[in-house]
């Protein structure tokens, strides 16, 4: 008899997390699970951890594959699955112990939904900072939300099983963003999603997550962006009304994800990389860049710097310098006197209490006369 959900765990290198990941699955309410753990490629002993679990609990199952990436993990899961339901667990986040139980009962309570998912709580790399808790309440059809940016981390969701024969796998030559694709793919087939108002996953940040490259996270979020606006052959049975894609405009959608990822590279301290980035944008088309829009950035920047929010000391030490020589850079490329000043305000949201004589300071160079225009 096949199990109520398959947990699907890629595992390249996690033994420092992928026990408290196999530990949550265990602590879970829902007791009807199956966990497929795609070992890909590990060269530490991460393969060691999971045998442990797997002589104790026959509900955990293996798969071995050179090192192949992300998506051809989960692939490779979801190809070796069996249950109703679907879950994508990464080696190094975690579930609560209702979460399967609650999301579940969602979509057995609602048999139009293709998908559920629950809040989360993004925590810093030990767990023990659990104050960032995220509860969206996007319902329903959710193309056109989807087209502009993801919305949820991949463990926060279940879908049935059989969707994925109509909207197909995670895409591999996407270098990023494939669970935010295959979640627009299911959105286009004018699919439900339904949503638990808890949060009942972690999602642990890391340092490890800085290693990502911005300028390739830009690249796949932007095809991302482009193949939810327009037709998509790889959606069997697109609904009507989404078969040629988002209809807006995507030009602010692609400068908000432009100025996000430029968040990534500042986080890792790299202003020079930001710049470039931002140039890169530039190039494609005449975007108009304002201080207002670079709001975008401040709500980036906490996850990129994986500094749980509201912990103002740990990410102004991250991120002042490279970002202040970002934004002066940028004034001084663009031409548009109180770029830097009127960006870093929007930014920080006031939420740093800084005396203006600080913020002139903070910019480290004497462009009082420039601050504000005219």
């Amino acid at each position: 008899m096949s199990p109520t959900v398959s947990v699907i765990v890629p595992c390249y290198n996690g033994a420092a997390t992928i026990r408290d990941t196999l530990q949550s699955l265990q602590q879970q309410t829902l007791r009807d699970w199956e966990a497929i753990v795609v070992n890909d490629g590990a060269t530490d002993n991460s393969v060691d951890i999971i045998r442990e679990f797997r002589a104790r609990d026959s509900r955990i199952k293996q798969i071995d594959q050179d090192n192949k990436g992300l998506a051809a993990a989960r692939n490779a899961g979801l190809s070796a699955s069996s249950a109703e339901f679907v879950n994508f667990l990464d080696a190094d986040d975690f579930l609560l112990p209702d979460m399967l139980a609650s999301v579940v009962r969602k979509l057995r309570d609602d048999p139009s939904l293709e998908a559920a998912y629950c809040g989360w709580i993004y925590s810093d790399a030990q767990m023990q900072d659990l104050s960032w808790v995220v509860t969206p309440r996007h319902e329903g059809q959710l193309f056109k939300r989807l087209a502009h940016g993801n919305l949820f981390p991949c463990h926060s969701i279940l879908a049935r099983r059989k969707t994925f024969k109509n909207v197909g796998l995670f895409d591999r030559s996407l270098m990023h963003c494939h669970d935010w694709d295959l979640w627009l793919r299911l959105a286009r087939t004018g699919g439900r999603f339904g949503f638990v108002a808890k949060a009942l996953v972690i999602y642990r940040m890391s340092e490890e997550s800085l290693s990502r490259n911005p300028l390739t996270f830009f690249e796949a979020g932007k095809e991302v962006i482009r193949r939810g606006h327009k037709p998509d052959d790889r959606v069997k049975n697109p609904a009507a009304e989404f078969r040629q894609g988002c209809k807006c405009a995507m030009t602010e959608i692609m400068l908000k994800w432009g100025i996000c990822c430029a968040g990534f590279a500042i986080a890792q301290g790299d202003a020079a990389q930001a710049s470039h980035l931002f140039e890169t944008l530039l190039a494609e088309r005449d975007f108009r860049i304002t201080p207002e829009k670079m709001r975008a950035m401040g709500s980036i920047l906490w996850f990129a710097a994986a500094v749980p929010q509201g912990n103002w000391e740990a990410l102004w030490q991250r991120v002042s310098q490279p970002l202040l020589e970002f934004l002066v850079r940028e004034e001084e490329r663009l031409d548009i006197p109180g770029f830097a000043m009127e960006s870093l305000l929007k930014i920080i949201g006031w939420q740093k209490p800084m005396s203006g004589r600080e913020l002139l300071s903070a910019l480290r160079r004497k462009i009082s006369r420039r601050v504000f225009p005219r």
